[in-house]
C-alpha cells in the first residue's frame, strides 16, 4: 500500500516524463526547425528555366536582352539556428552576358521546415558594398547586384552528414532567369 506522499511523487514524475517516443529538445526550436540546425557549407551552380530558349515567336520575348544580372555560381558558409534563423557568408559569380563579377557578402534569413524534411529558405543580403565587388564597379552599382532570395530544400537526416538540396524558386522581375541548384553539407 503506497502512502499518500509517494503517490504525490509518481503524479509529478509521470506528468514531467515526455511522451513514449517524443524527440529530446536539443534546440529552442519546434521539432521541424531542429531537422536544419548546426554550420554547413555549400555550392549552388545554374539550373536555366526555360524562357532563354523561347524563340519569340507569336509576339512573346523569351527575356535574354532584358534579363539583369545573376548569379550563376555560389559558394559559402551558413549556421541554421535551429529555430527558424540563419546567417551566412556567400562568394558569388554574377553575370549580365557582358561581363562577370564576383561578389563576397554575407545575408541573414529565415526558414521553416515540414515534418517530412521539405522547407523553405528566404534569405536577405546584409552587406554589399562597393567594396564587395572584383573587379570594382561604379559608384553603387555593386549593391543593386544581390537582393532577397527564396530557396526550396530537403533535408536528408539519415546519418551524421545531414544533407541539404536546395533549389532557388524565387523569380523577381520575370523574364530569363538563372536558377541556383545545389547541396549543403554539415561542417
Amino acid at each position: 500500500m503506497m502512502k499518500q506522499g509517494s503517490l504525490s511523487l509518481l503524479a509529478v514524475v509521470v506528468l514531467l516524463a515526455p511522451p513514449a517516443g517524443a524527440e529530446p529538445a536539443r534546440h529552442g526550436g519546434p521539432p521541424g526547425l531542429r531537422q536544419l540546425s548546426g554550420e554547413y557549407s555549400f555550392h549552388l551552380t545554374p539550373a536555366v528555366s526555360f524562357a532563354p530558349f523561347y524563340d519569340g515567336a507569336g509576339g512573346r520575348d523569351s527575356g535574354v536582352l532584358s534579363a539583369p544580372r545573376q548569379d550563376i555560381l555560389r559558394v559559402g558558409t551558413f549556421i541554421a539556428d535551429g529555430a527558424g534563423g540563419v546567417s551566412g557568408h556567400t562568394i558569388a559569380t554574377t553575370d549580365d552576358g557582358a561581363t562577370t563579377v564576383v561578389i563576397d557578402f554575407t545575408f541573414t534569413g529565415t526558414y521553416t521546415v515540414n515534418p517530412d524534411g521539405t522547407g523553405t529558405l528566404d534569405i536577405e543580403p546584409v552587406d554589399v558594398t562597393d567594396a564587395s565587388c572584383t573587379p570594382a564597379q561604379a559608384a553603387g552599382e555593386c549593391a543593386t547586384f544581390e537582393g532577397p532570395e527564396t530557396f526550396a530544400f530537403v533535408v536528408n537526416r539519415h546519418g551524421a552528414e545531414k544533407l541539404v538540396s536546395l533549389i532557388q524558386t524565387d523569380n523577381i522581375g520575370g523574364g530569363a532567369k538563372i536558377f541556383l541548384t545545389g547541396e549543403a553539407r554539415r561542417r
